[in-house]
């Protein structure tokens, strides 16, 4: 009986869970659009590669830095030098941070979109249409 309850329990939530985006899927609708289409949404690449006077791989770079146990800097204009030991007076400390990335890079033949890669920890569905 018990089993059954677990299951009919697990089964509702998993029903009830929204499915995330796959961001490797969100990119398949670019194979086959222009090169201008993609710039008009994507904006000027971080960098381009040419393969062949025909080919080139435009490579687009997201970085984002994010508090830890959401802890926010009160002053981002602060200049922080670590080297220097500060007493401890009870204050609070800086916020540790952690720095995310996502690079997607799309492959281009004839002003086309021909393949796609990305790679990243923090490579995750946004507006680019």
């Amino acid at each position: 009986m018990k089993k059954t309850v677990l299951l009919a329990a697990v089964l509702i939530l998993s029903a009830c869970a929204k499915a995330q985006p796959d961001y490797g899927a969100t990119l398949q609708p670019w194979i086959g659009q222009s090169q201008e289409r993609l710039q008009q949404a994507w904006g000027i690449p971080h960098d381009v590669y040419y393969i062949t006077p025909r080919q080139k791989v435009w490579t687009y770079l997201e970085v984002s830095s994010k508090a830890l146990n959401g802890e926010n800097n009160p002053y981002p204009n602060e200049v922080y030098y670590p080297a220097i030991a500060m007493p401890d007076f009870g204050f609070p400390s800086q916020p540790q941070y952690t720095v995310h990335y996502c690079k997607t890079l799309f492959t281009i033949t004839d002003y086309v979109v021909t393949d796609y890669s990305f790679n990243g920890d923090d490579c995750v569905v946004n507006a680019h249409e």
